[in-house]
């Protein structure tokens, strides 16, 4: 998952150049170059190739075809909805009838809120509990599946509130107090920094933090 376009450099260098080697049949691209017409700004199948790509390496993939199997079926819901978000975004509450570029987080959120609910629905029974495999080690989906929520909690906080999705707050709680680099890196100042699978433009965070009622 990259930060910053520095951090992006460095994780794909060496072993990881080829990353894209790694992008599954179903983003495959259309037109020769990295981009999907599904994917509004790549960055999602940039980030599902690279996160196969860093599971292979470090034996993250799991060996049942059934769980290889979910492991992808969790992606592509990962897929749409961080792209419903960008679009949301960028292409809704930015569209070209809004001269003033005046961003409304309560809009947004309503919008949002009800794509959410679509997603929880098939998220949660894709989860063996508390991770994707059950109660084992992360495979290299749970690691994704933790960057997106995070971003998705930030952005439409309510659902995480409540226990309405037990499944998937029980997995933001078990992911959040494991012990490895990647929930370090989430605690760190580097990970508000740069982009990251969010939208490029605006910046998700700085528009909602514009009026203290939404920080």
């Amino acid at each position: 998952v990259v930060s910053t376009q520095s951090t992006g450099r460095q994780a794909c260098e060496g072993d990881l150049a080829n990353y894209m080697d790694h992008c599954p049949w179903w983003l495959q691209p259309r037109d020769n170059t990295t981009n999907n017409w599904m994917d509004l700004d790549c960055k999602m199948t940039e980030t599902i190739s690279l996160v196969r790509a860093i599971g292979s390496k470090y034996f993250l993939i799991p060996d049942d075809a059934a769980m290889v199997e979910r492991a992808e079926e969790v992606e592509k819901v990962l897929f749409s909805i961080m792209n419903t978000m960008v679009y949301l975004i960028n292409k809704i509450c930015f569209a070209a009838n809004n001269p003033e570029q005046v961003f409304d987080p309560v809009y947004a959120n309503s919008r949002f809120s009800r794509k959410f609910i679509s997603f929880a629905k098939k998220l949660e029974p894709l989860l063996e509990g508390p991770f994707i495999m059950g109660d084992t080690l992360p495979i290299h989906a749970d690691y994704l599946l933790y960057a997106c929520l995070y971003d998705l909690q930030k952005f439409l906080p309510e659902p995480f509130e409540g226990s309405d999705y037990p499944k998937i707050t029980n997995f933001m709680d078990k992911f959040s107090t494991y012990r490895s680099p990647i929930r370090r890196w989430f605690e760190s100042e580097e990970s508000k920094t740069g982009e990251y699978i969010r939208p490029p433009v605006p910046h998700i965070f700085t528009l909602l933090t514009e009026n203290p009622e939404y920080a």
